[in-house]
């Protein structure tokens, strides 16, 4: 008899000495067995795994907000009293390059954490054009554009050595820094440059890429007209661009970019492991 509700039962009528019985469970434990058992190692492994999955989620998301951080300064009210769409734009054609160089190189996962980002970003440019007095006429096309331009930036980020990985962001955001000033550079010279030259460096400008993508008349905007001369460029020299045409493409090739460095990288760090013998 056991008093935990189970009962041993003989195989076959008799128990012969030396002979093992079979436990039949009623709702008890065999001996030596606890009801209340501790987890088996291989719980407590995958307990731990998942606990140590949730903080580095929760480390990388915070990253993520911390570089998506840099485009608050061009969501500030302007001297106006309220938010400019414009001057936002401009802002994340300087800094998103070189933001999603610092997303690449510190490793941030190309999916959730560093698409995090620029999903920040959108939603700040959705409540300064709200905001402010200015309407866009095609801001869609500028908020692909500019994830094109962040994830241009992670794919180089993503490429350089971890041992280069501020190096590589700084120089992104000075070849971005010099792009974005170099038309405008009339403002601080005697002149603007050679209508030819102010037209070239117009179209190599990522202000120009995401201020034309929203549908703005970009030559005739009060920061450029002067500054870059544009009364003297040539409409048949250059055009501005088609809004759809420049965001989209902007998106598809920086997201490839992106992708393409992703795996590139993943196989490079694939074939550089140690194998077992």
């Amino acid at each position: 008899m056991n008093s935990g509700g189970g009962a041993y039962v003989d195989s076959g009528g008799g128990t012969p000495p030396g002979s093992r019985r079979t436990w039949s469970s009623g709702g008890g434990a065999p001996p030596g067995s606890h009801p209340n058992q501790k987890p088996t190692l291989g719980n407590a492994r995958r307990v731990s795994g998942d606990g140590v999955a949730a903080r580095g989620h929760l480390r990388q998301l915070g990253l993520a907000l911390a570089v998506a951080a840099v485009a608050l300064p061009g969501a500030l009210p302007g001297s106006r009293g309220e938010p400019d769409a414009v001057a936002f734009l401009v802002w994340l054609a300087l800094v998103a390059p070189a933001a999603g160089a610092v997303a690449g190189a510190i490793r941030l996962a190309i999916w959730p954490h560093a698409a995090v980002v620029p999903g920040a970003w959108m939603l700040m440019f959705v409540a300064v054009d709200a905001l402010g007095a200015r309407d866009l006429a095609t801001p869609i096309w500028a908020a692909l554009a500019v994830m094109g331009l962040f994830a241009a930036g992670f794919a180089v980020g993503r490429l350089v050595p971890i041992s280069l990985r501020w190096r590589a962001p700084a120089a992104v955001l000075a070849v971005t820094v010099a792009a974005v000033l170099a038309p405008v550079a009339g403002a601080v010279l005697r002149a603007p440059w050679p209508a030819e030259a102010s037209a070239r460096l117009l179209d190599l400008s990522p202000a120009t890429l995401l201020a034309e993508s929203a549908g703005v008349d970009w030559l005739r905007h009060p920061a450029v007209y002067d500054a870059a001369g544009a009364v003297d460029i040539d409409p048949r020299s250059r055009s501005p661009y088609a809004p759809a045409l420049a965001g989209g493409i902007a998106f598809v090739l920086g997201c490839t970019f992106a992708a393409a460095a992703e795996a590139f990288a993943r196989f490079r760090s694939g074939r550089s492991a140690p194998t077992a013998a």
